[in-house]
């Protein structure tokens, strides 16, 4: 007898499997292509949520579903619609935030990534630092790389410089340089009388 309850206990228990609710997506005009591809991957609540943040800040319906996609790869949930919204939002191209996705770098480096973006440096900059530090290889520091910038470094010469190496001895070199020359440190004529 207890075996026959236990039975129909599990029987009406599988029937109430709760479904993602899709409807915030649908209503936010996804298409239904995408609705399908974002079911087959299960996506649960949270991962809606975070979809429609990133979609709310510029992604496109297909990278959306590439977000999840990778996240699948790497057995984890989308969870970082607030990263891709903030690098988007500082001027970031989809295509450079899916490359930082797919070098696992997003968690890590999206804040300093925000910071280099909001300071002028380019997406080729930050996606170079990315691939340094997906690499493990030593890298300068955003705020570094900034300073190199204010120094008179172009977005090509700091994604050079970055290539071949450079230290944050060479950085502060460099730098000190830079700020010694535009600190009128040269001769001065003086006229009129001397006393």
């Amino acid at each position: 007898m207890a075996f026959v309850v236990w039975l129909l206990f599990l029987a009406t228990g599988c029937n109430k499997v709760r479904q993602t609710n899709m409807s915030p997506l649908d209503a936010a005009g996804m298409h239904p292509d995408s609705l399908e591809q974002l079911h087959e991957y299960h996506v649960n609540d949270s991962e809606v949520q975070q979809i429609l943040i990133a979609g709310r800040a510029g992604i496109s319906e297909q990278g959306c579903v590439k977000l999840v996609s990778i996240a699948r790869s790497r057995h984890r949930v989308f969870a970082e619609g607030d990263a891709v919204a903030g690098l988007l939002g500082a001027g970031m191209k989809e295509n450079s935030v899916m490359e930082l996705v797919g070098l696992d770098q997003l968690n890590p480096f999206a804040g300093e990534a925000v910071a280099m973006r909001l300071a002028g440096l380019s997406d080729d900059v930050v996606l170079d630092v990315a691939r340094h530090r997906a690499k493990g290889e030593p890298v300068l520091a955003g705020a570094r790389l900034a300073e190199l910038r204010d120094a008179g470094y172009s977005n090509a010469q700091l994604v050079a410089e970055l290539d071949r190496g450079i230290t944050d001895k060479q950085a502060d070199e460099a730098i000190a340089r830079h700020n010694y020359l535009v600190g009128g440190h040269a001769f001065v004529r003086q006229r009129g009388r001397r006393r």
